[in-house]
């Protein structure tokens, strides 16, 4: 356990410090002209950080899809991740043109996954074997959807042309603790006090008395992000603050009486997080069981690979974004 626990909290630190040196960057930046200051207001190394952690990702699913008896495009996958990933970064900079249309993100993502499909299409035709032509296609999207598109929404809270360029990093930062809180207060009472299996066949280890405790856990955090208000004033020393940063709060700082309150709104957002990070944790061990393998990867010890490091984000994102930017619109 405190193996787990050291490697857990340098995982976080490094995420902390990512975020920081992002920040740092974009501060910098902002209100400079030139379409490299926009790109970097946007943010910098967080992009890039997202991308890596994508494609090493991608590299381990496939590892767990030929051992499944797949064989997914992967050149074609690994380029689509690529381009889902950066979209987001690039269009809000402006660098795929100035359109109210082309600066938001999912109006590339649905033309990047057009092609995605049409490419795969013509790879599958251009091989000319007509065996196993829905496994293979079938792996080519799970790469694609699970490790491009789904964790391009964590650069669309980042990067988001909705979202002040600042504000994004505590944004994502935010919602990244929240799904890891769960991860976290799950493994100590399923440790200590689970009973109850939660689903057998999937993940023996997981407990119900784990999932209830990780749920407190996302819950609990995100009550009190809800209270501290913008964590980049925590980090003020840093540099100044953007200008949505001074009445930004994560949950919405002022609230009619016939909306919901922040405080409400941080226990529904805990309690989403917390179930959707606990699927995807349980949807990993799916394709690791589906391929008889333990662990994704060796690069994290205790933890595995870089899958079971990720595997929460991945689901829980896409609709941090949408309950934050879309529902609430907090920023």
């Amino acid at each position: 356990m405190g193996q787990r626990v050291v490697y857990g909290g340098a995982s976080i630190l490094v995420i902390l410090l990512v975020c920081l040196i992002d920040l740092t960057i974009a501060q910098r930046c902002s209100g400079l002209e030139g379409p490299v200051n926009e790109l970097l207001a946007r943010g910098s190394v967080l992009p890039l950080f997202v991308l890596v952690v994508a494609l090493a990702g991608a590299v381990e699913m496939k590892r767990l899809l030929v051992a499944c008896g797949s064989q997914p495009f992967v050149g074609l996958a690994y380029l689509m991740i690529a381009v889902l990933v950066l979209t987001p970064w690039l269009s809000a900079a402006g660098w795929l043109g100035t359109g109210p249309a082309q600066v938001e993100g999912l109006h590339w993502q649905v033309v990047w996954i057009i092609l995605a499909c049409v490419g795969t299409g013509a790879l599958c035709v251009r091989r000319g074997i007509v065996d196993g032509t829905v496994r293979d296609v079938g792996s080519t999207a799970i790469l694609i959807g699970y490790l491009g598109f789904l964790p391009s929404f964590a650069l669309q809270l980042r990067c988001g042309r909705d979202v002040p360029e600042q504000d994004g990093v505590a944004l994502l930062l935010m919602t990244i603790l929240v799904i890891k809180a769960s991860d976290i207060a799950a493994y100590f009472v399923g440790t200590t006090m689970g009973r109850h299996k939660l689903v057998k066949a999937i993940s023996p280890k997981k407990s119900v008395e784990g999932a209830i405790g990780g749920i407190f856990g996302s819950v609990a955090l995100a009550i009190a992000f809800a209270y501290a208000g913008n964590l980049a004033e925590i980090f003020s020393f840093w540099g100044p603050a953007s200008k949505g940063t001074n009445s930004f709060n994560f949950f919405g700082a002022a609230y009619a009486p016939e909306q919901l309150s922040p405080l409400f709104r941080a226990c529904v957002f805990g309690v989403a997080m917390s179930i959707l990070g606990q699927i995807g944790d349980l949807l990993e061990s799916c394709f690791k069981r589906d391929a008889e393998i333990k662990d994704s990867g060796s690069i994290l010890p205790t933890f595995g690979g870089i899958l079971d490091l990720i595997d929460s984000p991945v689901l829980a994102l896409p609709v941090a974004w949408f309950l934050l930017t879309v529902v609430w619109r907090v920023v």
